[in-house]
C-alpha cells in the first residue's frame, strides 16, 4: 500500500474495487519528545534569530583571487561548519557577513562526510543548537538559509521529504530549495534548531540536494583541531556517500536502472552498508527483478537482523511474487521489531485481504490507522474490505474519511458510489459517481455504474449517454454493451440494437445469443 512517496502500482482485488499494493519504505524513526525546546517561530522571526549565525565562505587561490563561494553555519563563537567540497579548491579563506569580513583557516576536515570546520579569529557568532536526525520526522516544516552565489542570505521554506538511513544516521531530503552557493548553509526546524548542513553538488549530471545530519555536524564541531593539510582527494567513504545520495535521487526520479548502478557501486565499496542493500532491493523490485530484490533484502537483514524496514520490503517482494505464505511472516517480523510501523501493518492487512481473511485484515488496517490516521489510502483499503463483506455503512464511513483526507481521490468516490447504490441511496450514488468522473473523466466503470443508477431510476435519457461513454472508453465491456442495446430497444432504435448485437458476437457469443433472445426477438 502507499505509505510514503515511494509508490507501487495498484491492482484490482475483487468486486470491481481497486486496491493499492504494499510499498517499500525508506527507513524512518519515530519522533521522540524533546524537552525544553524553544517555541515555534514565524519565518520572519526565525530568519532574524538565525541569520547572525550564517555566513558566506569565500575561497581564494594562492594568488588571493576568489575561486569559489559557499555558505557556513556557526558551531562556536569563532568557528563555522561548511561542506568540504566548498573549500577544496582554496589556499586561503574568508568568512563574510554583510560588509564585515574575517580571515579563516581550516581547523578540521571530515573527508568521509563532506564536512569541514573553519576557524575565524575575531569572529563572535552565536552558536546554534543542533538537532539529531534520530528525532526528525518526514513532513516537518524546515527552512534552508544560505548565500547562493555569494549573495546576501536567503531563506527558503519546505518540508522534510525523506529520511534515508546511512551509517547509523539518516540523510535528510527536503523540498526547501538548495542552490549552488548554498552548500554549507543550514537547514533549520521551525524552532530555529540546526537540523543539518545543506549540500548541493553535481554527480553524473544530477543535482544532489540533501542535508547532512546533525550527528555529523556535532562530531565535526567537537573534533580537536588538526594542523594537517585537509584531504583534497575523495576517500572511498566520500565516494560511497555521494553514490548513495545519487541512488536515492534516482529512486525519487523513478530512474531505477541508474539507482541499481549507484547502489551496486555502494555495496562494492562498502559491502556492510545494510541501508544500501535495502535500497538496491527496492530498485530491483521496481524493475520486477524479484530474485535480485530478494537477495538484496536478505543481505540487508543478514547485516542488520533488526532492520524492520528491510523485513517489510522483503514481504513486498514476496507479495509481488504471490508468495503470500512468505510475505506474511516477513511483515510480522517487521512489526515485532517495530510495533508502531504503520506501513508494515497496512501491508500485512493487504496480504490478509488477498487471502480472503477479512477477520485478520480489518484489525490490521485499524492498527495502521491508529498509528497513522491521516493516510487516505489505508482508510480506502479498509473500506474495500467492508465492501467485500457487504457492510456498506462501514464502507461508506471509511470511504468518506479517505475523501476527507484526499478530496481528489477518484477511486474512493467511485467506491462510495457503489456503497450508496447498494443501499439504494441513488441520488447520493449519482453525486459520488459524477465526482469520480469529474476527477477522472476516463473512468469507464464510473460511467457504466452511473448509467446503471439512472436506469434504476427509469431516467433512460440520462442512462443512455452514460453507457455510450462507458463503451467508448472500454469497447470490450460486454455488460455495458448489453444494457446499451436494451436502452436502444426501449427507444425503438432497431438499427442500433442490431449494431450492438453484431458487436456482442465479436466479444462473447454466449452473451450475444442471450441478447438475441431477450432483446432482439421481442
Amino acid at each position: 500500500m502507499k505509505i510514503t512517496t515511494r509508490s507501487r502500482a495498484s491492482i484490482a482485488l475483487a468486486f470491481g474495487l481497486s486496491a493499492t499494493l504494499p510499498t517499500s519504505v525508506s527507513p524512518q524513526a519515530v519522533a521522540q519528545k524533546e524537552n525544553h525546546t524553544p517555541a515555534v517561530l514565524s519565518p520572519q522571526e526565525l530568519f532574524k534569530r538565525i541569520s547572525p549565525s550564517v555566513f558566506v565562505v569565500e575561497v581564494l587561490d594562492e594568488k588571493g583571487s576568489l575561486v569559489a563561494t559557499g555558505s557556513a553555519v556557526a558551531v562556536a563563537s569563532d568557528q563555522v561548519v561548511t561542506n568540504k567540497h566548498v573549500i577544496d579548491a582554496g589556499a586561503t579563506f574568508r568568512i563574510k557577513q554583510g560588509s564585515r569580513t574575517w580571515p579563516a583557516a581550516v581547523a578540521y576536515v571530515d573527508p568521509d562526510h563532506d564536512l569541514g570546520r573553519l576557524m575565524a579569529e575575531g569572529l563572535k557568532a552565536p552558536a546554534l543548537p543542533v538537532r539529531l536526525s534520530s528525532v526528525l520526522t518526514v513532513g516537518e516544516r524546515v527552512y534552508s538559509i544560505g548565500a547562493p552565489e555569494g549573495l546576501e542570505l536567503t531563506i527558503s521554506e519546505g518540508l522534510i521529504s525523506g529520511l534515508r538511513e546511512f551509517e547509523q544516521v539518516r540523510l535528510i531530503q527536503t523540498s526547501a530549495a538548495i542552490s549552488h552557493g548554498s552548500s554549507g548553509g543550514g537547514l533549520f526546524d521551525a524552532k530555529g534548531q540546526l537540523v543539518g548542513i545543506t549540500t548541493f553538488f553535481l554527480k553524473d549530471g544530477q543535482n544532489l540536494n540533501f542535508a547532512l545530519p546533525g550527528e555529523w555536524v556535532r562530531a565535526v564541531a567537537s573534533h580537536r583541531a588538526s594542523s594537517a593539510e585537509k584531504n583534497k582527494v575523495a576517500t572511498p567513504a566520500s565516494q560511497v556517500l555521494s553514490l548513495f545520495q545519487l541512488g536515492v535521487q534516482m529512486i525519487e526520479a523513478a530512474e531505477f536502472e541508474k539507482a541499481v548502478h549507484a547502489f551496486r557501486e555502494v555495496v562494492r565499496l562498502k559491502p556492510g552498508e545494510s541501508a544500501a542493500w535495502d535500497n538496491l532491493g527496492f530498485a530491483y523490485d521496481e524493475l520486477q527483478q524479484y530474485d535480485k530484490a530478494l537477495s538484496s533484502y536478505q543481505e540487508a537483514i543478514r547485516l542488520k537482523p533488526d532492520f524492520a524496514e528491510a523485513w517489510s520490503n522483503l514481504g513486498v517482494t514476496y507479495y509481488n511474487l504471490q508468495q503470500y505464505d512468505k510475505a506474511l511472516p516477513a511483515y510480522l517480523e517487521a512489526i515485532r521489531l517495530k510495533p508502531d510501523y504503520a506501513g508494515a501493518w497496512s501491508n500485512l492487512a493487504i496480504t490478509y485481504s488477498v487471502l480472503h481473511q477479512p477477520d485478520k485484515a480489518i484489525p490490521a488496517y485499524k492498527e495502521a490507522i491508529r498509528l497513522k490516521p491521516d493516510l487516505a489510502v489505508v482508510w480506502y483499503n479498509l473500506g474495500k474490505v467492508y465492501h467485500e463483506l457487504n457492510q456498506y455503512d462501514k464502507a461508506i464511513s471509511a470511504d468518506q474519511e479517505a475523501i476527507r483526507l484526499n478530496p481528489d481521490y477518484a477511486s474512493a468516490w467511485y467506491n462510495l458510489g457503489i456503497a450508496y447504490g447498494a443501499l439504494h441511496e441513488y441520488e447520493k450514488a449519482i453525486s459520488a459517481y459524477q465526482e469520480a468522473i469529474r476527477l477522472k473523466p476516463d473512468h469507464a466503470s464510473a460511467w457504466s455504474n452511473l448509467g446503471r443508477v439512472y436506469a434504476e431510476l427509469n431516467q433512460y435519457e440520462k442512462a443512455l449517454p452514460a453507457y455510450q461513454e462507458a463503451v467508448r472508453l472500454k469497447p470490450d465491456n460486454v455488460d455495458a454493451w448489453y444494457i446499451l442495446g436494451a436502452l436502444y430497444s426501449a427507444q425503438g432504435d432497431r438499427s442500433r440494437v442490431m449494431t450492438v448485437y453484431e458487436k456482442l458476437k465479436t466479444l462473447n457469443q454466449n452473451e450475444a445469443d442471450k441478447f438475441f433472445r431477450e432483446v432482439v426477438l421481442p
